[in-house]
């Protein structure tokens, strides 16, 4: 069968219908996105239907909090709906390649590029102008969504689909890509069509291809300052092109055809709104940035102003911070607040690794240590979505160096509940760093919470002494090590003794310690893993959790990863 497609002459009439058909197939196009929600919804209640009828417990209620700070973990965790429908969860949340979406995600976006590649190709007959226009129009439509999905809060799209802009992010970039990809398809249909006719020459002197063309560039630019290595490599140069090209693209698209005016007006007032949101957010005050020693990690402290203390924190958010004292507002990758409860401790805690570029910017300012003026955004993160840790049987952390911000607020923060008397799961905590002085300030605030005893839960694994995980399972606790063995970690208000029971050599063997978490409950019991650190990290932990889950155990699964 050959290409369907011609070039046909049409009279008025036809002309007149085809822009119909054009103006209506983009607005199907874009409202058809309510469906998304809707459909969401309804995969939640019909979940939640058979998480009822095939519940395994009947979880006991978490205590009222006695304790005068409440946690901001609110929901419980939804039941578990069988280890059928958790082993297709795990399946799906697994990446396609590492630094690559979910499968979960890419099957989303082509379940969603299959029904605009149909509303593309319906009703246009062999007319190939009419087809060419659709893929521009269709790819016009999608730009509020698209826009949308970048908005950290004010979202109604977060709202609906429970999930943070952390977990929608993936779907802004893939749906991005498809846009690009739509907008391909039309200048290349316009070119070959130009070219065919011998009109190329020509129509690339007139402004509207002249501002066609200009935006596929822009496209193409955006989709390639975006690719995950760019942003690794150089995060300030994906941010800054990514910010003015997607501005620039707006008015470019604008000026291009007066049919895909709506959408462009669209898509600015969402970028607007985006604009306002982030300037509400962000709130000045001043930091200490002081250096700890032994180690190029930077401890940050900012007090709380009065519009910081209004808002919501919940242990593993972060915060964006700015430095208005440069030429240009300098963005700086996001940091986790390192303290559970910012609100109550009248400030927030940041530990930062100092790198190349803007940490390095940060180091310089503690020579001498000074208030230095700063901009404060957010806070932010996937942490106002999870489900309460304490309504799960088993909890196990996993860090890599400085990802113990992430992580240790949620800890320390079911040992404060503990203390208050909530009825708190046991929870183990694994945490790597090159050498000893690395994990000083996380024993520091962990040994003052406890009273100078470090829970036996809590493990640190010094990596940068020649050590070495063995083949087989590890002993998670051997008293027979030697205690000056694990000896190191700077002066804290613990007891020494109490610092080497928490200090192995080598690196965490993952497998034995998954597996002393999930064979320490029955069969039925639920876990939940959370682990931030380098992606690697990442991906071993959850090959060794995954042998669980195919087994039939229900896990919660939330991995924060940092590659830089």
């Amino acid at each position: 069968m050959g290409w369907p497609y011609h070039f046909v002459s049409l009279d008025d009439g036809q002309q007149v219908r085809r822009r119909q058909l054009l103006d209506s197939y983009g607005q199907i196009a874009q409202f058809s996105i309510l469906l998304l929600p809707l459909i969401y919804q309804l995969s939640l209640g019909v979940r939640l239907l058979f998480g009822r009828l095939q519940r395994k417990h009947v979880y006991e209620p978490v205590k009222e909090h006695q304790s005068p700070v409440a946690s901001g973990f609110k929901q419980p965790a939804i039941d578990g709906t069988g280890s059928a429908w958790a082993k297709l969860r795990w399946a799906l949340d697994e990446p396609v390649a590492q630094g690559w979406e979910t499968r979960k995600e890419w099957l989303a976006i082509l379940v969603w590029g299959a029904w605009l590649l149909l509303l593309v190709l319906r009703d246009t007959g062999d007319d190939y102008l009419h087809l060419t226009r659709r893929f521009g129009i269709v790819a016009a439509s999608q730009l509020p969504l698209h826009y949308a999905l970048a908005l950290k809060s004010w979202s109604p799209i977060q709202y609906l689909a429970r999930l943070s802009h952390e977990s929608l992010n993936p779907y802004h970039r893939l749906l991005g890509r498809l846009i690009i990809l739509l907008m391909t398809c039309h200048a290349t249909l316009y070119l070959n069509f130009y070219f065919q006719n011998d009109l190329l020459q020509k129509r690339l002197k007139d402004s509207d291809v002249i501002l066609g063309l200009t935006s596929i560039i822009s496209a193409l630019l955006i989709g390639t300052t975006a690719l995950a290595r760019i942003r690794h490599w150089n995060y300030r140069l994906f941010f800054y092109s990514h910010v003015m090209l997607s501005l620039s693209l707006l008015p470019i698209l604008y000026f291009h055809v007066p049919y895909l005016r709506l959408y462009i007006i669209e898509a600015t007032a969402i970028y607007i709104l985006l604009i306002a949101q982030r300037n509400t957010e962000q709130s000045s005050t001043t930091a200490t940035i002081e250096p700890f020693p032994g180690t190029n990690l930077l401890s940050i402290t900012i007090p709380l102003t009065p519009s910081l203390k209004k808002r919501n924190y919940t242990p593993g958010q972060h915060i964006y911070l700015s430095l208005p004292s440069l030429p240009q507002k300098l963005r700086i990758n996001p940091f986790s607040i390192a303290n559970p409860d910012p609100t109550s401790d009248n400030h927030i805690h940041l530990v930062v690794r100092t790198l190349n570029g803007t940490t390095a910017l940060l180091a310089s300012l503690t020579k001498p240590p000074q208030p230095t003026p700063i901009l404060v955004e957010g806070p932010y993160g996937s942490a106002n979505y999870f489900p309460d840790p304490a309504t799960y049987d088993r909890i196990l952390f996993v860090a890599g160096g400085v990802g113990a911000t992430f992580n240790l607020p949620i800890y320390r923060d079911l040992l404060r509940r503990s203390t208050a008397g909530d009825q708190v799961p046991p929870a183990n905590f694994v945490w790597a760093v090159r050498k000893d002085e690395d994990a000083v300030w996380g024993v520091q605030v962990l040994s003052e919470q406890c009273k100078g005893i470090l829970p036996k839960s809590f493990e640190i694994f010094v990596t940068g002494k020649g050590g070495s995980a063995s083949d087989g399972p590890p002993p998670i606790r051997n008293d027979s090590i030697e205690l000056q063995e694990r000896e190191g970690l700077l002066d804290t208000s613990a007891s020494k003794e109490g610092i080497a029971e928490a200090v192995r050599r080598g690196r965490p063997n993952f497998r034995g310690i998954v597996d002393e978490v999930f064979e320490q409950g029955g069969s039925g019991d639920r876990v939940a893993v959370l682990v931030c650190g380098p992606s690697d990290m990442g991906a071993s932990v959850r090959k060794e959790v995954g042998r669980w889950v195919w087994r039939g155990r229900e896990v919660w699964w939330h991995s924060e990863e940092f590659g830089w």
